[in-house]
């Protein structure tokens, strides 16, 4: 599989500093949006804010050019609206929590792992129920349709 972006620079940002709070304020970047990156769950930044991100971890031109090479091949991670482990709730709380904190828990582990905005490899996930089908999905059927007739 090869090197990923997303762990390329949380590497070189570990060497600089292990605060991403700090970062991200340097950075003028949102921090919740900067974990999203660091977890490859949102796609590179712009090429101002990874230049800028270069100087301040003080990377080498190396380093530099293989963060843009990737930043270039970048696909999401897996983990992408999927829910987050550490904040998914076990089945054998609901009589605990109740129903609707449980399913309150249930939507913050999935909106951690949800980017924040539209991109050419973000696929909205319809919730559970829902019917709707996605016009890339209807002409994915059209297409398989002509195909096999």
């Amino acid at each position: 599989m090869g090197l990923e972006f997303h762990i390329y620079l949380r590497d070189l940002r570990v060497r600089y500093t292990s605060n991403t709070r700090k970062l991200s304020m340097i950075l003028k970047v949102k921090h919740p949006a900067w974990s999203k990156i660091e977890r490859g769950i949102n796609p590179p930044p712009k090429p101002s804010i990874l230049k800028f991100f270069a100087r301040v971890v003080q990377a080498q031109s190396y380093e530099e050019v293989e963060l843009f090479a990737l930043a270039k091949r970048w696909k999401p991670s897996p983990n992408t609206n999927r829910p987050h482990d550490l904040l998914l709730p076990p089945a054998e709380a609901i009589p605990i929590l109740g129903e609707r904190e449980y399913n309150r828990r249930m939507e913050a582990a999935y909106e951690a792992n949800k980017p924040d905005y539209q991109h050419k490899h973000y696929k909205a996930v319809l919730p559970m129920g829902t019917a709707e089908v996605s016009e890339s999905d209807q002409e994915q059927e059209a297409q398989t349709i002509i195909h096999a007739s």
